[in-house]
């Protein structure tokens, strides 16, 4: 008789079975255990289990079972190979051998062996490499012992991020420490560049599945001639999933060593903050430096919202001795939240304000205070709001007639010069009339009373303000564009009043007497193809209070927006000169592997006149047939007056499957950088320059 299967022995019975694949629910739901609870958590769910092989052999007098050829064992979305599998049902430990084979959503693991104990869910892995799909890690290691549910412990291994064999860059270490969703933890780890050390670090920490991790940053190192050798190194602590923390220590070779602190914390997408402080003794200078930087953003009861923001430096040549201490290192903007809006290098003031308004059905009220400090010597001039209470009523229609008002009052410090408070009421009335023609008519009228200190007197200023504003549109469609025509006409009015007796905290003491017409005709065009735009704008100003020359500069603003092409210029003529007094210009043609452009800025008034020429390719570059991975990018700002280079940056990125390598150099007036960076995937960058 000719068997149709293969034979399964018992030490006393035999079976036949079918060649097929087939469904075991009690000793195969045991023999999948033997690898899925290696990795994952949920070991008891009810689902069904396939499970294929060759033959399986169960020895009834020692309670044992062995799976042998071709094993396969599928779960939802895990998969398991062997060549043979064993299991003891009296202590439930298992071994898999010869070419195991795991994966599911989030790795792939191949080893010579496994054994785990399936009540403890624990077990050793031999010879195996882990691959870790979602960063892209490739750890390896000859021997992984899993200790809790997501820890693996490695006493020597290798990891990269890089698929080629053998890898363009890993590193070694020792002690490794690997947690699934969190981090690796490696002492003694030395990063390999084609197989040649490069780079020891006694303790290395790397995210795992995760953007945000505690642990060091990559150092950066580099060299200015104002402050020497450079050592920049950081370290991240993840504090919660909503605050973190990073501790900076700096060492200038010329300067000293500097100390930043940087916290961040977001409760809801309305309240937020962050908190920035840094502290260089400088040796040099013989000088301590101080930059305080916050923000806070506050949901208030009753739907009012309040905003912080805090910015001082203790010495007000701060940034030209140090420079901007804080670059890359603050700001909300990597969790998706903007805060203030901080300058890098503040050039004229810092300032810090406090702004708290509450809305209400047509306008809002606030309180407002700001405080500015100056960066050019001493603020015992500037005028401080403290406070400001502001009662805003918005645009309200009744058409024909719109009404809106703004009410303020201010309390304005300083060490030296007047101060007192300001007392604003702008009350505007509009009048809207016409479809075809549209005819806007506004009239404004300003109450500003004054209580001053230092000389004491009280002022008050009384003055009106008018606008009327004429404008249509005209269209006509085309068979491949659309044409539009926007004329409009505009007439301003402000009486002359005597304003001699009043400080000027800000633009509110400074109106000037006005009596000016405003004509323009823009022109739009809409193409159907392309996706091209183009605007052509022509305006002047008539002047009827400057007798001898009332006509002012007639400007011209033109752009064209199109797939391959962008060109924007604008330009100011003085019509009594015949000549150009100001013009910004440039011209950018785009295609799919990259860009140039080029760049005119002229100003009469200044003596400028530089041009810009841009440029960038796109990676990959092809060169004599051979396609690189790299991309370049360039930048030039030249004055012709006789200045020459005023700027010159330089930029090319060569990437690689897990690495990539940047090089920039930038040249201004006495001064220039060049930077060298390589940057390894999923474990940061190195940068020298």
């Amino acid at each position: 008789m000719q068997d149709t299967g293969y034979k399964i022995q018992d030490t006393s019975k035999i079976y036949i079975v079918h060649r097929a694949s087939c469904i075991m629910y009690l000793v195969l739901f045991s023999l999948f255990t033997i690898h899925y609870l290696l990795f994952t958590a949920n070991c008891f769910a009810q689902e069904p289990i396939n499970i294929s092989a060759e033959y399986l052999e169960h020895f009834g007098e020692t309670n044992t079972s062995i799976v042998r050829g071709s094993v396969k064992i599928v779960y939802e979305d895990a998969v398991l190979t062997a060549d043979e599998v064993y299991l003891d049902n009296n202590t439930k430990d298992a071994t898999a051998i010869r070419n195991v084979v795991y994966e599911d959503s989030e790795s792939i693991i191949t080893a010579e062996r496994m054994e785990i104990n399936l009540d403890t869910r624990l077990g050793t892995l031999y010879n195996s490499h882990v691959f870790f799909k979602s960063r892209n890690y490739h750890i390896q290691g000859d021997k992984i012992k899993k200790v809790e549910e997501e820890t693996y412990l490695l006493d020597k291994a290798s990891a990269t991020t890089c698929d080629t064999i053998p890898p363009e860059w890993h590193f070694k270490g020792k002690d490794v420490k690997v947690t699934l969703h969190e981090n690796i933890k490696a002492k003694d780890a030395t990063f390999y560049v084609k197989g040649v050390p490069v780079l020891y670090t006694p303790y290395l920490i790397a995210p795992l599945l995760k953007e945000r991790q505690t642990g060091l940053l990559m150092p950066i190192i580099g060299y200015s001639s104002s402050k020497g050798i450079t050592y920049k190194q950081g370290f991240f602590w993840t504090i919660e999933d909503n605050r973190d923390a990073t501790f900076h220590l700096d060492y200038y070779g010329k300067k000293g060593i500097g100390k930043g602190l940087d916290y961040r914390y977001i409760e809801n997408p309305e309240t937020n903050g962050e908190l920035w402080m840094y502290h260089l003794k400088d040796q040099e200078l013989k000088k301590d430096f101080l930059e305080f930087k916050s923000y806070h953003n506050q949901r208030l009861p009753y739907n009012a919202a309040g905003h912080l923001k805090l910015h001082f430096v203790n010495k007000y040549d701060y940034y030209d001795v140090i420079g901007p201490t804080s670059k890359e290192r603050f700001g909300l903007s990597a969790w998706g939240f903007e805060g203030f809006g901080f300058q890098d290098i503040p050039t004229k003031y810092v300032e810090s304000n406090l702004y708290v308004s509450r809305p209400f059905h047509g306008g809002r009220t606030y309180l407002m205070s700001k405080y500015r400090q100056s960066l050019e010597g001493s603020s015992e001039t500037i005028p401080q709001y403290l406070p400001e209470i502001g009662f805003v009523i918005d645009t309200t229609s009744t058409e024909p007639v719109y009404f809106d008002m703004t009410l303020t009052g201010t309390n304005f410090r300083r060490d030296e010069g007047q101060k007192g408070q300001r007392l604003d009421i702008y009350p505007n009335v509009y009048f809207s009339t016409g479809k075809a023609i549209k005819f806007l008519q506004k009239v404004g009228l300003r109450e500003t009373l004054y209580f001053l200190k230092d000389p004491a007197k009280n002022q008050d200023r009384n003055i009106f303000d008018l606008r009327s504003t004429l404008t249509t549109t005209l269209f006509k469609k085309y068979k491949s564009f659309t044409h539009a025509v926007e004329p409009s006409i505009e007439y301003i009015y402000i009486p002359e009043v005597d304003q001699t007796d009043i400080p000027v905290f800000d633009g509110v003491d400074s109106i000037s007497e006005a009596s000016n017409i405003t004509y323009a005709l823009t022109n739009r065009f809409s193409f159907i193809k392309g996706n091209t735009e183009a605007i052509l704008r022509i305006s002047q100003n008539y002047n009827f209070l400057n007798v001898e020359r009332p006509f002012n500069p007639l400007l011209t603003e033109a752009s064209l927006s199109s797939k391959n092409l962008d060109f924007a210029i604008n330009t100011s003529y003085d019509v009594y000169d015949n000549r150009i007094t100001e013009a910004i210009a440039s011209t950018t043609f785009k295609w799919d592997k990259g860009f140039i452009g080029i760049g005119k800025s002229y100003r009469r008034s200044t003596s400028l006149d530089q041009y810009t020429v841009e440029a960038g390719i796109n990676s990959p570059l092809n060169i004599y047939g051979k396609s690189l991975p790299m991309s370049l990018y360039g930048k030039l700002w030249y004055d012709i007056t006789g200045n020459g280079i005023q700027e010159a940056n330089f930029k090319t990125i060569y990437t690689s499957q897990c690495w990539a390598i940047i090089a920039s150099y930038t040249r201004r007036p006495f001064e220039y950088q060049i930077m060298f960076s390589i940057e390894f995937r999923g474990f940061g960058s190195i940068k020298i320059g």
